[in-house]
C-alpha cells in the first residue's frame, strides 16, 4: 500500500465536509502513522496498493457502523485505488469479540472478506446462534476454524490491543471511525463526505 504520512500530518479533519455529523475530537500526539497504516495482522480490503488509505475502527454489533458500510464499500468500489483496513475494536460486549476473532481467523481459509460481509449485513446484534450460523453460510471448515481461532488467541489480544490504544490516542468518542489518509473522522460520514475525504487525502499525497 503507497501511504506515507508523518506524525505531525496526523490532523483532525471535518471543516472541509458539507456534513459534520460528529465533533471533532482534538488531536493527540503520540499516535504512529506506522502503526495506523502498517499493521501487518490488520485486514486489507478494496485495492491494497491504493493511493489512498481509509482505516475504519468497527464492532459488529455497532448499528451505525452496519449502516455505514455499504455506503463506504460502495465510495471504494467506484474509486477503485482506496485501500480499506479493517481495525476490530469489539467494545459491544463479548459477542463482539467472538464475532471478530471468527473473522479474523477465517483469513487462513480466506473467507475473511465473506464472513465479515456477512456479519455487517446482520440486523441488530448477533447471538451465538447466529454467528454459528453465518459461519456456516461463509463456506468455512467449522472445525478448522475453531482451531484457528485458538491458535490465533494471543496474536488477536494484542492485535485489538493495538487497535484499541490508537482509538484511545485520538480521542474516538466510540465506533464507527475513520482515518482517511492524514485525516481524522470520530463519527460517520454519508457517501459525499467520503468521497470528499478520500479527494483531501490525494491532495496530501
Amino acid at each position: 500500500m503507497s501511504v506515507s504520512l508523518s506524525r505531525r500530518s496526523l490532523l483532525v479533519g471535518a471543516a472541509s465536509l458539507s456534513v459534520a455529523p460528529f465533533a471533532v475530537a482534538p488531536a493527540r500526539a503520540g499516535v504512529d502513522p506506522a502503526a495506523v497504516f502498517g499493521d501487518p495482522d490488520v485486514p486489507v480490503l478494496g485495492n491494497p496498493h491504493g493511493d489512498v488509505a481509509v482505516v475504519v475502527w468497527f464492532d459488529y454489533q455497532c448499528p451505525f457502523c452496519k449502516k455505514v458500510e455499504p455506503i463506504l464499500n460502495e465510495v471504494v468500489r467506484k474509486d477503485g485505488k482506496v485501500a480499506l483496513l479493517l481495525k476490530d475494536w469489539p467494545i459491544f460486549g463479548e459477542m463482539s469479540t467472538q464475532a471478530a476473532r471468527a473473522v479474523w481467523s477465517a483469513r487462513r481459509q480466506n473467507r475473511l472478506s465473506a464472513l465479515h460481509d456477512r456479519l455487517m449485513a446482520v440486523k441488530g446484534r448477533p447471538d451465538q446462534a447466529r454467528l454459528d450460523a453465518e459461519i456456516a453460510a461463509s463456506g468455512l471448515d467449522r472445525a478448522r476454524l475453531d482451531a484457528d481461532v485458538a491458535s490465533d488467541t494471543a496474536a488477536f489480544d494484542a492485535l485489538v490491543a493495538r487497535n484499541g490504544a490508537q482509538a484511545e490516542a485520538f480521542g474516538f468518542p466510540g465506533t464507527p471511525a475513520f482515518v482517511i489518509g492524514s485525516f481524522v473522522f470520530p463519527g460517520v460520514l454519508d457517501a459525499g463526505g467520503f468521497e470528499q475525504a478520500i479527494a483531501d487525502a490525494r491532495k496530501k499525497h
